[in-house]
């Protein structure tokens, strides 16, 4: 059963800490609520109706600004027995998923599945928005996109390896 969904990791991010930084978010598409892989972005938009603590998140664009935008990291419960690696977690449609603000000085961990441009990252690229939930990685900055950070580090834990990103 083999999986290519992204794995997220938190490494140095505010949400941590302070749990303002922290949302609960659903991503809708066309009034539809949709899966979401776990270190993809949305943009964060106004409460569910009905809701008290639970917002709606849109597609980015490629230009909107990072004060609006989201890290999508809730951690990895599964119940299917027969999914036990963290690359078989997906945000269920319908379901809320956690989600961090992205604050300056941040540094997040993703896998390749949550990241589209450049074929092979290397450290000292540009990761940027783009229109649609995946980042995207250039060797610098494309015009009209907004600059989420750079690539630090590359790190390689048992079968996963991990771009670590610093936003700002």
């Amino acid at each position: 059963m083999a999986s290519n969904y992204a794995v997220v990791r938190t490494d140095r991010m505010e949400g941590t800490g302070d749990r303002n930084s922290l949302i609960s978010i659903k991503y809708i598409v066309s009034n539809t609520e949709t899966a979401i892989q776990n270190g993809n972005v949305l943009k964060r938009g106004a409460l569910i109706s009905g809701e008290r603590e639970i917002f709606a998140g849109a597609t980015p664009a490629a230009n909107d600004a990072l004060d609006d935008i989201v890290l999508v990291a809730t951690p990895e419960l599964m119940y299917d027995e027969r999914k036990r690696d963290l690359d078989d977690f997906i945000n269920e449609a319908g379901k809320p998923a956690r989600a961090y603000h992205l604050r300056k000085g941040d540094i997040f961990s993703v896998t390749k599945p949550a990241l589209d441009g450049k074929a092979s990252p290397e450290v000292g690229d540009t990761v940027e928005l783009k229109a649609g939930t995946k980042l995207n990685v250039a060797a610098s900055a494309t015009q009209g996109s907004t600059v989420v950070g750079k690539i630090i580090a590359i790190d390689v834990v048992g079968k996963y390896t991990y771009y670590v990103i610093l936003v700002g």
